[in-house]
C-alpha cells in the first residue's frame, strides 16, 4: 500500500508547488486578490504586492492569471535580472509583437500601436513582474517610462509588481522617487496566525480527499511554532510528518512526527536558532514573573509603612493635649526624644489621600475614553475606495479601503467644487482623505461628540 492509499487521499495535500486549486481563501489573501482585480478594472497603473518568501504571492498570482487570461493580454516576467533593452524585448515577445527594427523609438511606437488597438477593443494590457526586488534600477526606470504610454483619459498599460518587503525600502531611494509616486495600490502579505494555520491545513486536507488522516492539536501548534505561519514551511513540515506517520503505520500525526519532520526539513542553524528563541522566551517569562514579585513586595512594604502606628510610649503625649493629666512629667531621655503622634502621622503619606488621587485619575481616564468613543466615525460603503493624501481628486491615491471598514473622522473640508472630504487615520498611522460620496457618516456619533 503506497502513501496516498494508506491515508485514503487522492492527492498530496501539502506539495509545495503553487497550485491555484489549493488557494486558501483567508481574509487577507482575498482582500489582496480583490484589490488586484480592482486595480486592473479601474486602470490604476502600478500595483505592488509584497510578502516574505513562501507567504503565497505566486499562488495569488496564478489565481489572478486564471481569471484574466481570456480577458486581457498579459506578459509575465519571471526572470527580472534583465537590462532595460532585454526587459523590453522579453515583454514584446510575451505579447507576440514582431520587432522589425533595432531602433528603440520604432520599438516603442510599435508597442504604443499595440496598446491603442487593444484599448479600442476594451481589452486590458498587463505586465506582471515577479521577484521585482531583483530588477535593476535602470530597468525599473524603463518600466516607469513604459507607463507613460497613455491617452488623455486613461492608462493604456497596467503594471503589477510582486516582490519581497525589502523592495519597499528600495522605492524610498531618490533614484526611484518617481516610480514610487506612481504606485497607487500597495498591499502586503503576512504570515498566518495559529488559527489560520489550522484552517489552512484542514482546507488542504479536504481538497485532497481528507480520508482518515488526523493532525492532533499539539502537532498543529508545533507546526505553527516551527513555520511561524509561513504556508510553504507549513506544507514542508506537514508532508514530512505524514510520511513519518506512514512509516509508523499511524494515521494520527503526533507531535513526535512534527519534531522528526523539523529535524529533516531545517538545517542545524535553524534548529539552534529555534532553541535560542525558546530560551529567550522562557527567560523573558521568568524576568516578568520576577519583576512582578519584586513590585508586589515593594507595594506590600509601602502599605505597611503607611499604616504603621506610633509606639505606645508616644500615646500619653496625645492624651495630654486633650485631657488634663495628673501624672508626673517623664523627664527620661527616651521621653525627651519622643515626638507627638500628630507630628509622626503628618510625616507619613495618608492612605486615604492616595486612594482619592487614584479615584480621580481613574475618573479622568474614564471620561477621556468616553469622549473618544463618541468621536464621529464613517464607514466605507463602496467595494474598494481610494484614500488620498489631500482633500481633492487631484491628490494621489496612496492607499485603499474595503467596504465595511470603519474609521474615526479627524477633520472635514470641501474642495474647490464643493465636494466634502474627510480626514481619517489608517492602520499604518498615516492621515489620509476620503470622499464623502463613497462613505456613510455616523451622524449620531457626531451629535453626541459635540
Amino acid at each position: 500500500m503506497d502513501y496516498l492509499e494508506f491515508f485514503n487521499i487522492k492527492d498530496d495535500p501539502f506539495r509545495i508547488t503553487p497550485d491555484s486549486e489549493y488557494f486558501y481563501p483567508s481574509q487577507e489573501h482575498n482582500e489582496i486578490l480583490s484589490s488586484l482585480t480592482y486595480a486592473v478594472k479601474q486602470k490604476e497603473g502600478f500595483f505592488l504586492a509584497t510578502g516574505e518568501p513562501g507567504t503565497g504571492k505566486t499562488t495569488i498570482l496564478k489565481v489572478f492569471l486564471n481569471e484574466w487570461k481570456d480577458k486581457a493580454e498579459i506578459a509575465l516576467v519571471m526572470t527580472p535580472r534583465l537590462s532595460p533593452e532585454e526587459f523590453l524585448l522579453a515583454v514584446l515577445e510575451d505579447f507576440n509583437i514582431p520587432v522589425s527594427s533595432n531602433n528603440k523609438n520604432d520599438i516603442i511606437k510599435t508597442f504604443r500601436d499595440f496598446l491603442l488597438r487593444h484599448s479600442q477593443e476594451g481589452r486590458r494590457v498587463i505586465i506582471i513582474v515577479d521577484e521585482v526586488q531583483n530588477l535593476p534600477d535602470e530597468t525599473l526606470e524603463e518600466l516607469r517610462l513604459l507607463s507613460n504610454l497613455e491617452t488623455d483619459k486613461e492608462k493604456l498599460l497596467q503594471i503589477i509588481l510582486i516582490g519581497q518587503p525589502e523592495f519597499r525600502k528600495r522605492l524610498e531611494s531618490p533614484s526611484l522617487r518617481q516610480l514610487n509616486q506612481r504606485i497607487t495600490v500597495r498591499t502586503s502579505l503576512r504570515s498566518l496566525n495559529i488559527s489560520e494555520t489550522q484552517d489552512y491545513m484542514n482546507f488542504r486536507l479536504m481538497k485532497a480527499g481528507h480520508g482518515p488522516v488526523f493532525f492532533e492539536f499539539k502537532a498543529k501548534k508545533l507546526i505553527h511554532s516551527y513555520s511561524q505561519g509561513t504556508p510553504r514551511l507549513i506544507n514542508l513540515l506537514s508532508s514530512r510528518a505524514m510520511m513519518a506517520a506512514y512509516v509508523d503505520g499511524s494515521r494520527n500525526i503526533k507531535d513526535k512526527h512534527i519534531v522528526y519532520a523539523a529535524n529533516n526539513v531545517f538545517d542545524e542553524s535553524f534548529r539552534n536558532k529555534d532553541k535560542v528563541k525558546k530560551f529567550l522566551k522562557y527567560a523573558a517569562m521568568f524576568l516578568v514573573v520576577l519583576l512582578a514579585a519584586v513590585q508586589i513586595s515593594f507595594i506590600m512594604r509601602s502599605k505597611t509603612d503607611v499604616v504603621k502606628q506610633p509606639e505606645q510610649t508616644n500615646i500619653p503625649a496625645l492624651t495630654a493635649t486633650t485631657q488634663p493629666s495628673t501624672a508626673k512629667p517623664n523627664t527620661s531621655k527616651k521621653a525627651a526624644n519622643s515626638k507627638p503622634v500628630s507630628q509622626i502621622v503628618s510625616n507619613n503619606p495618608r492612605p486615604h489621600q492616595d486612594t482619592a488621587k487614584q479615584v480621580k485619575q481613574s475618573t479622568e481616564s474614564s471620561a477621556i475614553e468616553s469622549v473618544q468613543s463618541l468621536s464621529p466615525t464613517l464607514i466605507i460603503e463602496k467595494e474598494v475606495v481610494n484614500l488620498r493624501t489631500g482633500p481633492q481628486i487631484e491628490f494621489p491615491a496612496v492607499s485603499w479601503a474595503l467596504r465595511g471598514r470603519t474609521f474615526p473622522i479627524l477633520d472635514a473640508k470641501a474642495d474647490t467644487d464643493g465636494h466634502k472630504w474627510f480626514k481619517i487615520k489608517v492602520d499604518t498611522g498615516k492621515e489620509l482623505w476620503v470622499s464623502n460620496s463613497v462613505v456613510k457618516v455616523n451622524q449620531q456619533a457626531i451629535e453626541e461628540g459635540r
